[in-house]
């Protein structure tokens, strides 16, 4: 069946070079070829497979005609059989090894427990019921036609699909137990000659038994064979070596659903291995294992793995950002054009006080949307939901917007940043264990992707296009601990250099306009702060926190630039801007969202990427960006600005630090660092002494976020750091002054 659809959902900037190795799957996706390789998560052909899962067995009773027939009619491409053998070495369709749970064998041989297959003869089983079960299980399905279904054998079974399949519906058979039935690869090969099915480049045989498929291996070496795996099959292991060691046997692999992740798909199609993972009977895991690539999947619901197929979905989540008291940015992305609404209700059923926004998905911009939601109450949660218009499949999502300006009300962010770099590709535990805190919202502070480091989606770095970059949204959005909690906060979305390229200086850099398109396409920026690309923006909490968004990237002058007064790191607009929000802002906190930390010496010997010029390291060191920020700590202590907190990543460990810049006993302002969720750990190292930094906290080597979160009724902020777990390794909190 052609699944078109599928090229949206991965990463199209990369192209085909393997021929197709099923015939099913009919031919490579048309792509546009980049200088950057094979992305390997996108399915190896431009089909993908639908596999009934014994049968459509969600709407029949399992392993029976009916349910073969069923699967047919929902077009499915694939009907599943898993085989037992019976004491006289007929091989019957059925997935336990006793007859206990799926016929009436108890009550027909009451004194025959434990009902093993392999105790009962062809004829005994015969006698058996296997439908009625079903009824009595799932009343919602129940069909009189389905009592006294019987077990079919092997051959009945394919004969079956070939009568009724049309010549579409292809067989999938898994040898079940094949070490308690000694010579079942033999006669599983007897019964496909004598159907005429052993030739058909369409079959497709499986099994968690190793030896099992290296003896059909020996024995039929043209026939595609699948190795199945749980999740201790494959512990321990490493999943690159394991892929490359199955290929000399195997066609493709069929794991568990949970296993599937960028590193396993990477694995399998860097070895032309297909991956049909198992038992997929969600929507929202159809469409999650669909953005990893994945060849085909086993389900019991066929017709709606077929459906949703069919049209254009949202395919990498919902999110929300940029919220303000009365508005928000929502943001989706379709597998295709199409035409995406969204609804948004404070009530969660959508029956009252419902707003529609509409937006087309082109692919100009990689069919993500984004619409502007206006005239909202303060401290609200709003639910919303996203569809693309032709499809009935629906993501849902919430936020919660500001207090009004006036108003004192509690907060607690998370933030985080450096997701996807240096080997580290999803999924990230932190972002889990974000969510469950349910966070007023998230700050998102840079290197949100690592678009210059290979992974499964760019290979061969540094990413060139924007096809290129989009790849690497996509990857990380296949984390479904980042799609959570995206879904279901606020997002305040900040890039640093990764977006880019590392240490990059954007006005200097060539590959900056590409990287800040697929940034805006990608995350739910308003109109306001991505206009003329300025991204810099304040943003209120009510009157307990301003956070005001810096650009550390846009507006730099080269890194290799000594330091001086024609060097800047945020350009004198924006300097001027931050002093203004600084000294107007009459909020309890004021805190700068910044990609690059004061005082760890980032970057490199000469050509240092954050303000600190790492004298201290090497005192002959002329770069940095410490006269400018000079200028701003002057003007924090010159104005008397007071719970000023610098918030940022970047330096991939984690730090709270208190600032004594004019060294008069007092603390000027504070820096928060977390990090990474998702790069290289490492150790902190020693502090650039200009500005008097004294660490509260500092600790590396573990994936980590922060929390900050402010009380105004105590006057009190608290800062914690916790592990990717959700473990806090430090607590601190600062008396806010008056």
């Amino acid at each position: 069946m052609k699944k078109s659809l599928i090229a949206g959902l991965a990463c199209l900037s990369l192209s085909v070079s393997a021929a197709a190795p099923y015939a099913v799957l009919a031919k490579p996706i048309e792509m546009t070829a980049t200088d950057n390789g094979q992305s390997l998560l996108k399915p190896l052909t431009s089909d993908v497979a639908i596999i009934a899962h014994r049968g459509a067995s969600a709407y029949g009773p399992e392993h029976t005609l009916a349910a073969y027939k069923q699967a047919m009619t929902m077009k499915a491409d694939y009907v599943e059989f898993d085989l037992q053998m019976t004491k006289d070495g007929e091989l019957i369709a059925m997935h336990d090894e006793t007859l206990a749970r799926t016929t009436n064998a108890k009550e027909l041989y009451p004194d025959r427990a434990p009902w093993r297959v392999k105790d009962f003869t062809l004829d005994e089983i015969n006698r058996l019921d296997a439908g009625s079960w079903f009824n009595k299980a799932y009343p919602d399905q129940a069909k009189q036609a389905y009592i006294g279904q019987k077990v079919p054998t092997l051959e009945e079974a394919i004969k079956f699909v070939k009568q009724h399949g049309n010549g579409k519906a292809s067989l999938y058979i898994e040898t079940k137990a094949p070490n308690v039935y000694p010579g079942m690869e033999e006669r599983l090969i007897e019964i496909l000659k004598k159907t005429n099915v052993l030739d058909d480049e369409k079959l497709l045989l499986q099994s968690f038994s190793e030896d099992s498929l290296r003896k059909l291996h020996n024995l039929v070496p043209h026939v595609k064979l699948i190795q199945l795996y749980n999740a201790s099959m494959l512990k321990g292991k490493d999943v690159y070596q394991e892929m490359k060691r199955i290929s000399d046997y195997a066609s493709g692999v069929g794991p568990s659903k949970e296993l599937v992740v960028p590193k396993l798909m990477e694995a399998a199609h860097q070895n032309k291995l297909h991956v049909h993972p198992y038992t997929v009977n969600s929507k929202h895991d159809m469409v999650s294992l669909l953005s990893l690539g994945v060849d085909g999947l086993f389900t019991n619901f066929p017709d709606q793995f077929e459906n949703l197929l069919d049209k254009p979905f949202i395919s990498h989540g919902v999110a929300s950002g940029d919220i303000t008291d009365s508005s928000a940015i929502l943001w989706a992305r379709a597998n295709g054009k199409a035409n995406v609404q969204f609804e948004i209700s404070t009530d969660s059923t959508f029956k009252h006080n419902t707003i529609v926004r509409t937006s087309a998905a082109e692919a100009k911009n990689d069919f993500t949307v984004k619409v502007d939601v206006n005239e909202l109450q303060p401290n609200t949660t709003y639910f919303y939901r996203a569809h693309a218009v032709s499809s009935k499949y629906m993501v849902n999502g919430k936020f919660k917007t500001a207090p009004e300006k006036n108003s004192l009300e509690p907060l607690t962010m998370v933030w985080g940043g450096d997701t996807g770099g240096q080997g580290e590709i999803p999924p990230f535990k932190s972002f889990e264990a974000m969510a469950k805190l349910n966070p007023d919202f998230f700050l998102f502070s840079g290197d949100t992707i690592y678009a210059d480091n290979a992974t499964p989606a760019v290979p061969n770095p540094p990413s060139q296009t924007e096809k290129d970059f989009w790849a690497k949204y996509k990857e990380n959005r296949t984390d479904k601990g980042l799609r959570s909690l995206l879904q279901n906060t606020g997002t305040f979305a900040i890039w640093d250099d990764h977006e880019v390229i590392n240490d990059f200086s954007g006005p200097s850099e060539p590959l900056t306009p590409a990287g800040l398109q697929a940034f805006k396409n990608y995350w739910p920026i308003s109109n306001e702060r991505s206009a003329a690309d300025k991204l810099y923006h304040k943003y209120s909490w009510g009157n307990t926190m301003d956070m005001i968004i810096l650009n550390n990237r846009g507006y730099r002058s080269p890194n290799t630039q000594a330091d001086g007064p024609d060097k800047s790191m945020l350009g004198k607009e924006q300097l001027d801007w931050l002093k203004q929000q600084l000294l107007e802002s009459d909020s309890k906190v004021k805190l700068v969202a910044t990609s690059v930390p004061i005082s760890v010496p980032t970057g490199k010997a000469m050509a240092r990427d954050g303000w600190a010029n790492g004298d201290n390291v090497n005192p002959n060191d002329p770069t940095g960006y410490e006269k400018e920020f000079k200028e701003i700590s002057d003007f924090i202590i010159e104005k008397g600005i007071k719970n000023v907190f610098f918030v940022t990543t970047d330096v991939h460990f984690a730090e709270v630090i208190k600032y004594d810049a004019n060294q008069d006993g007092k603390s000027d302002y504070h820096e928060l660092i977390s990090g990474p969720i998702g790069a290289v750990k490492i150790k902190p190292g020693t502090l650039d002494p200009t500005f008097g930094p004294e660490r509260l906290y500092s600790e590396g080597n573990f994936f980590n976020f922060g929390v900050l979160r402010v009380d105004p009724a105590t006057k009190q902020a608290t800062v914690e750091i916790q592990d990717e777990n959700g473990k806090a390794h430090f607590k601190h909190t600062f008396k806010l002054e008056d």
